[in-house]
């Protein structure tokens, strides 16, 4: 079940229209910008957007300029965990597990210092959990963290209920380029 819809769901974020899609990244970017400004967050954890993924470059951009710290996943797959990373210019990062950029710093991050959490995904729904990829890698972050969590999607990815497992774990907030869901 949740194959045939992860399938779906990369299907139908993959046909956002290339000028639509930039307009939708803007937006939340911009929301979640105002998230950290209003809140007064200094640390958050960036994943590496790629495809047709919510772009979290902007976001990375700015925190530079407003003084928070990012740190990025890299994915340690002897010990099937994400390990963290303070990054400060795009030049610490490479292509890593799935080509996907990670860092390449050894300024090793902790989770309990990261205040917001920002987790990618295929699919939310409206009790914030998520249909990630199937590596487990964040659900098993998601257990452990102190901050809060916060799904970036795009209104297209809203779905009325996912199948859920018990090691699927809830987010905090989603923020779409429509809305802000609470689950806080």
């Amino acid at each position: 079940m949740k194959g045939e819809l992860r399938k779906k769901m990369i299907e139908i974020r993959n046909n956002i229209e290339i000028n639509k899609k930039k307009q939708k990244d803007e937006k939340i970017a911009m929301k979640f910008l105002e998230f950290l400004e209003k809140n007064s967050f200094k640390s958050v954890l960036l994943y590496a957007s790629f495809g047709s993924e919510v772009d979290t470059w902007r976001i990375f951009e700015r925190c530079k300029k407003l003084s928070i710290k990012t740190a990025f996943p890299k994915v340690n797959e002897m010990k099937k965990a994400l390990d963290l990373y303070w990054v400060e210019s795009l030049k610490e990062l490479s292509k890593g597990y799935k080509s996907i950029l990670e860092p390449k710093t050894e300024k090793k991050a902790y989770l309990n210092d990261i205040e917001v959490i920002l987790v990618p995904g295929l699919a939310f729904d409206k009790n914030c959990f998520r249909l990630g990829y199937g590596g487990g890698y964040y659900d098993k972050l998601l257990s452990e963290k102190t901050g809060l969590a916060v799904g970036l999607a795009y209104e297209e990815q809203i779905i009325s209920e996912l199948p859920i497992e018990k090691h699927d774990k809830k987010l905090d907030f989603i923020i779409t380029d429509e809305r802000v869901i609470s689950c806080v």
